[in-house]
């Protein structure tokens, strides 16, 4: 510009600048103050003035705020702020001393994204009302294309932000805005953990199943050594060494009868024979001493650890109703999803208010015909309560993990509060502040994390504990009264 005094005609409008029309050129009479409308201002009240300007003396900062402040870095204003919220009775809640509540009382839960929450509040000064949905869902498309539960609110706009961690997904990111993530969620089933067992075949446990063919290798070799070598000698000697005495002596000595050779017996044969009971000893006695230990001991059976699981036991499958994990089960259209949004047709899937989510793991998870789906983080927490109150893990977490999604706030569409949540979550997330309000807020938060899946018990025997061995005993009769009748009929013919 040709004078310093010459400025854009919107630029000075916008700075509430005289204007003097009189030729081509706009020139400022006086001088123009520069003002910032601060955020959540009320109606009357009046901008708030950055900076001024003079011909002779330019730009000049009032030093109260930046000339191009970051407004919702930290509000001004002390606004209250509507949190969507739909409340757990998961989460521990105690009473503090409040002065400014009536009462004098006042109730907190100790909940980590509630906590996450005062903390953003504290750092970008604006206090709080929560403001739960009818319908206490998260929130939904419907067929209309309205949405239910929290996000219904956010995109009707009768709320600032939403406190719930939302599945980041593309649908929703379509009418609502997500903060940065604040955590990594995964969904796990909570199984109700069976009664311990007796197993009846324990009398196997104690050697492996290679164990168990090693030893019928070894005796089937001591057989052919006993059986192939005196073929080597004369036959007078062979006679008088006695095959089949041999043969039945390897048998007898695995099962623990006395043996007695007789002076016919050669020195090779001793030393096989000795061999071989001293390899049998030390697998009888291994065998006898885990076998004591196995009576004793009994099995707590957990047998769902996946979706697949759910499907090939009768079982039924439990999941909050309103959710984004619910609605992608339901509307799956192939793989493990779809068959377990299939269970519908038998019954085997059922869905539940949030509200009734303690109600269901006492009731019907802990009796062992349901499981119950949430994120990883919610079942740790519901574990954990559960043996504070009990003093048992009467639950377990199955292995399989799905429905990976990160979460995040939400705001509405395009709402410059975003931005500035985001960076105090990147803070809390960088510091690890948040995993340490997981763990601290929930006591026993690891203690049923790796249940142990046998118990040791001091009880007399029974016939659960040996009833496997008795089914060997009376198969082992039938076979050889079988073998007796074929003897009969052969020498009969013979």
């Amino acid at each position: 510009m040709e004078d310093p005094c010459l400025l854009d005609l919107n630029y000075l409008m916008s700075m509430g600048c005289e204007l003097d029309f009189c030729s081509m050129k706009l020139k400022v009479q006086g001088r123009c103050s520069v003002f910032v409308e601060l955020p959540y201002s009320s109606g009357d009240s009046q901008p708030q003035k950055v900076a001024w300007w003079t011909p002779s003396r330019g730009l000049a900062p009032t030093f109260l705020l930046p000339l191009f402040p970051d407004k919702f870095y930290r509000l001004a204003k002390d606004p209250r702020l509507l949190v969507a919220h739909v409340p757990k009775s998961v989460f521990i809640t105690k009473v503090v001393d409040d002065p400014d509540t009536p009462g004098g009382k006042r109730v907190i839960t100790l909940s980590p994204r509630i906590t996450l929450l005062e903390t953003v509040s504290e750092a970008m000064n604006f206090t709080y009302d929560y403001v739960t949905p009818a319908d206490r869902a998260w929130g939904v498309e419907q067929l209309d294309g309205s949405w239910t539960g929290m996000i219904g609110m956010l995109i009707r706009e009768e709320v600032d932000i939403s406190l719930g961690l939302f599945d980041m997904t593309p649908a929703r990111a379509k009418v609502v805005d997500f903060t940065f993530p604040v955590d990594i969620m995964y969904n796990r089933m909570i199984v109700g953990r069976g009664k311990p067992e007796v197993n009846p075949w324990s009398f196997l446990l104690p050697l492996g199943p290679r164990v168990w063919a090693a030893l019928l290798t070894a005796l089937v070799v001591v057989l052919a050594v006993m059986t192939i070598f005196p073929s080597c000698l004369q036959t007078q000697a062979c006679h008088r060494t006695g095959l089949m005495v041999k043969a039945s002596s390897c048998v007898r000595v695995l099962l623990q009868q006395d043996v007695s050779p007789d002076r016919t017996w050669w020195v090779w044969e001793r030393v096989v024979l000795g061999v071989w009971m001293l390899t049998t000893v030390v697998l009888t006695r291994s065998y006898a001493g885990n076998l004591v230990s196995l009576l004793a001991i009994r099995y707590i059976p957990m047998p769902i650890q996946s979706l697949r699981d759910v499907i090939d036991n009768p079982i039924t499958f439990l999941m909050q109703k309103g959710t984004r994990q619910a609605y992608t089960i339901q509307t799956a259209e192939s793989g493990v999803l779809r068959d377990i949004s299939n269970l519908q047709n038998e019954g085997r899937f059922q869905t539940f208010h949030v509200s009734e989510l303690m109600k269901n793991l006492d009731v019907k998870v802990r009796r062992g015909d349901h499981t119950l789906t949430q994120v990883e983080e919610l079942t740790k927490m519901i574990m954990a309560q559960d043996f504070s109150v009990t003093g048992k893990c009467d639950f377990y977490l199955a292995r399989e993990e799905f429905l990976t999604s990160m979460g995040a706030m939400t705001g509405p569409k395009d709402s410059p509060l975003i931005n500035a949540v985001s960076r105090r979550i990147i803070t809390v997330r960088e510091a690890g502040i948040y995993d340490h309000w997981i763990n601290s807020y929930t006591p026993n938060m690891t203690t049923c994390l790796n249940p142990p899946t046998t118990m040791a018990v001091r009880s007399s025997l029974s016939l659960s504990n040996i009833w496997g061995t008795l089914v060997v005993y009376v198969a082992g009769l039938a076979i050889s009264f079988h073998v007796f009748c074929f003897e009969l009929i052969y020498s009969h013919l013979r």
